[in-house]
């Protein structure tokens, strides 16, 4: 195989203590591309590890600036494709998420609810049972309100475990819906979001909420439900949920259980977070407002 003399030349470098030097060489080889990144790989199969254990550090890190590109090309571009932008924000995280797995349990999800529905029932019929198959038959489960266990919040996880904290799991909750053609989407507010029952017209009859199994309360009622949860929220400041602001959630949701762990924290993982929540260059969203008299 003819080797590329410049990433020949580079390789002996990639164990310069100098971390200047070492800065110098990734861009040098991100601005090659992928193709950079393949004959390192070579080399390492061909090569003792030992002899350049550069090598290695430098993929992991050119790798990484992979994921982080074509999470941001997601952004910019979500085609309403939130599984998409989810697991390539997992990815970052814990390296083990294989998207077309997660897609057929999805879509296995999807036709458990398709088999159930017909044309005759109305879509308040067809929201209540799509309550019943994912609470009772699918038997997902809201867990760990405070989010002590940034595990539990993992997409991956959640959809292959059928638990997970209240956000991923409203946000699976959300994405079944969506593919089943269910009258339910999200809303986001300055503290979080609601998965809500729409009417054709796409006005918001009733919120949902995951944390009891479905339970579904009016709109009237929100005011009193923000009000028990101490959050000065005006409801008109609820919008619609794009596949972006649930992605941001998301990563929002780990960015805090990971930085609220008293022990173990993951200085890296918390970087990685508070870089990605940056590249959606918008406010924070899960920012919660607590009235001084309960504080």
């Amino acid at each position: 195989m003819v080797r590329n003399t410049e990433i020949l030349d580079i390789v002996p470098l990639l164990d310069d203590p100098d971390q200047y030097v070492r800065d110098a060489l990734f861009r040098q080889l991100k601005n090659m591309g992928r193709p950079a990144i393949e004959e390192l790989e070579e080399i390492c199969r061909e090569e003792n590890e030992d002899k350049y254990p550069g090598i290695g550090d430098m993929l992991s890190a050119l790798r990484e600036e992979l994921k982080f590109e074509a999470l941001q090309d997601w952004i910019s571009n979500t085609k309403d494709d939130l599984m998409t932008g989810l697991c390539l924000i997992q990815d970052l995280l814990s390296n083990d998420v294989d998207q077309d797995v997660l897609h057929n349990i999805l879509m296995d999800h999807v036709n458990e609810i398709a088999v159930e529905m017909n044309d005759d029932q109305t879509f308040m019929e067809k929201v209540k049972l799509y309550n019943y198959v994912f609470f009772n038959r699918l038997h997902y489960k809201a867990v760990d309100p405070m989010f002590s266990d940034p595990g539990n919040t993992f997409f991956h996880k959640a959809l292959k475990n059928k638990k997970g904290s209240p956000v991923i799991i409203g946000i699976i909750y959300l994405l079944i819906a969506y593919h089943a053609g269910i009258s339910v989407r999200g809303r986001v507010f300055k503290g979080g979001f609601l998965p809500a029952v729409t009417d054709p017209s796409g006005n918001v009859l009733f919120y949902v909420n995951v944390y009891k199994n479905g339970l579904l309360f009016p709109h009237t009622e929100l005011r009193s439900f923000l009000s028990d949860m101490n959050l000065q929220i005006p409801a008109e400041s609820f919008r619609e949920a794009r596949s972006e602001d649930l992605a941001q959630i998301y990563a929002e949701t780990l960015y805090y259980s990971y930085s609220a762990a008293v022990e173990n924290t993951d200085n890296r993982i918390v970087s990685k977070l508070e870089k990605i929540i940056e590249m959606f260059g918008k406010d924070y969203s899960l920012l919660i407002e607590i009235d001084e008299d309960d504080e």
